[in-house]
């Protein structure tokens, strides 16, 4: 059965083995637990592309990056500024800075590392991610929200929507704090809302049908 957005839009339709996917994921108070148990399940196509942000303190972001990495099958890095962008790596968010990722031209993608005031109170902000992966990736974005307090996150996701991508946000069963998550289900924006223990498979089967199949080895004539 084919994956589809709340539109009916099969995203097989529209994916393309030439072209990175960009997964971000968001996630405030709750969020290192969950994201733990995220990334111990996370596989991605090869050409995606992770970035993370989690509301943290400055002093706190290497600790988690750690944690982390000791978890995952993804390499966890912390991100650095104006570094050309990876697939299958996961970039962290520094506390204390916003992280945007932005196109620089022939299927180079590079992190840049912000001081702008925080949104929402916060910085790293959850939207200041989300609207820069939507700019650069547009209908290949995937944005998850996962628990954490207040809105953060909302009109990110709602930048990917319109640029044609999918959301997916933390059902409210498995949240620590049900608000980030719930400002997208209220707003209709997510996708499809989804326990924890679900969402490593329903991330993986969205980048799948964005990515689409390996492109085929030419066969030397």
């Amino acid at each position: 059965m084919s994956w589809r957005n709340d539109r009916g839009r099969s995203l097989e339709r529209r994916a393309r083995p030439d072209l990175p996917v960009a997964l971000a994921i968001g996630a405030s108070t709750g969020g290192p637990r969950a994201l733990l148990a995220l990334l111990n399940h996370l596989e991605v196509p090869s050409r995606t592309f992770v970035f993370v942000v989690q509301h943290i303190h400055p002093k706190f972001t290497r600790i988690l990056n750690r944690r982390l990495g000791e978890v995952s099958s993804l390499p966890v890095i912390e991100a650095q500024e104006d570094a050309v962008v990876q697939p299958r790596q996961v970039y962290l968010a520094p506390g204390g800075r916003h992280l945007v990722v932005k196109h620089a031209g022939l299927g180079v993608y590079r992190t840049h590392l912000t001081e702008a005031p925080p949104r929402h109170g916060v910085r790293p902000s959850v939207d200041e991610l989300f609207a820069s992966v939507a700019a650069s990736f547009g209908a290949r974005s995937v944005g998850v929200v996962l628990t954490g307090m207040g809105r953060d996150g909302l009109a990110g996701a709602q930048a990917i929507k319109a640029a044609g991508g999918v959301v997916l946000a933390e059902a409210e069963d498995t949240c620590v704090v049900y608000g980030m998550p719930r400002a997208l289900a209220e707003a209709s924006v997510a996708d499809r809302v989804i326990p924890l223990g679900e969402m490593a498979a329903a991330i993986r089967q969205a980048c799948t049908a964005l990515a689409g199949p390996p492109p085929v080895a030419s066969t030397p004539a």
